[in-house]
């Protein structure tokens, strides 16, 4: 879906620990160019003993990112990759606190030099902003048990722990703590990292940097980034209509969808990689 031209240059947006950026390279041709990009700068410490020293890389977020890419992609990049949520290193640093399966502060920052922690955005809201963080990005049908259960919590001892999150959970929804616990560390994650809003720019950013013909290509784990990077990408492969002017001709779609649904992962690759069992790729090429 990504690599068409062997010598054009290409942006992995989430670079991570330089998987998929090794195997773009793979791809590569020897005029073949790749940039990479992640908000986390132990992500591209890993990447970098991963990556050839040729591979430009930069710590920014979605809405920086074009401004430092700019220069490297005069002519345009002929594709993008944004690989979605949060990284198997990530979930599996106890100190990040990306998961209630191990011991750690409440932190869940993707960039940890910057922002506020995810204990401190809990001990700051207020029962009402709590529900809505926990339905509107948790999705959780327990959202008002769950923090009422919080806010109670923290009176006694303030929350600073992925196990004191945790209890709490588990005693106030144990009929469905599985599933809460993982939806509220996600809420608490998107919050944390202002996810959604960056995404919106992100996909802009990336459409921008594509030359005629180049592809964007989306990995997402969960329906609201999914729901985004759809409404996004079949907006650009709809007609264009003139708003001002209601007899006016539609012009061309800025884009082509290359899969009429998103790919995702056979039952194989899910007994291989369990993580990967939620993912879909969607996939656009820009019109020349």
């Amino acid at each position: 879906m990504l690599v068409t031209d062997p010598e054009a240059v290409y942006v992995d947006l989430t670079v991570g620990g330089g998987g998929h950026s090794v195997l773009i390279l793979r791809r590569l041709g020897a005029r073949g160019r790749l940039i990479g990009c992640d908000r986390d700068g132990d992500a591209l410490f890993q990447a970098r003993t991963a990556l050839p020293h040729a591979v430009s890389l930069f710590q920014c977020r979605f809405s920086e990112a074009e401004p430092p890419l700019r220069p490297l992609v005069a002519d345009g990049a002929a594709g993008v990759l944004m690989d979605l949520g949060v990284s198997s290193h990530q979930l599996d640093t106890p100190e990040r606190g990306f998961s209630h399966r191990y011991a750690g502060p409440l932190d869940l920052r993707m960039d940890q030099s910057r922002g506020e922690t995810a204990a401190q955005l809990l001990a700051r809201l207020s029962a009402d902003e709590l529900i809505r963080l926990i339905w509107d990005y948790g999705e959780d049908p327990q959202a008002r048990r769950i923090a009422r259960a919080v806010v109670a919590a923290r009176l006694r001892e303030t929350i600073e722990t992925t196990e004191a999150l945790a209890h709490v959970i588990s005693h106030s929804v144990a009929a469905t703590r599985t599933k809460s616990l993982a939806r509220v560390f996600q809420a608490l994650r998107i919050a944390v990292n202002d996810e959604l809003s960056e995404l919106s720019r992100g996909l802009e950013t990336a459409w921008h940097l594509l030359r005629p013909d180049g592809r964007l290509v989306v990995i997402t784990y969960h329906s609201l980034e999914d729901r985004i990077t759809k409404t996004f990408m079949k907006a650009l492969a709809a007609p264009v209509r003139d708003a001002r002017d209601p007899f006016a001709e539609d012009q061309p779609p800025c884009g082509r969808l290359l899969l009429r649904k998103p790919l995702t992962p056979d039952d194989d690759e899910v007994a291989r990689n369990p993580r990967a069992r939620s993912a879909k790729l969607r996939a656009i090429e820009k019109m020349k």
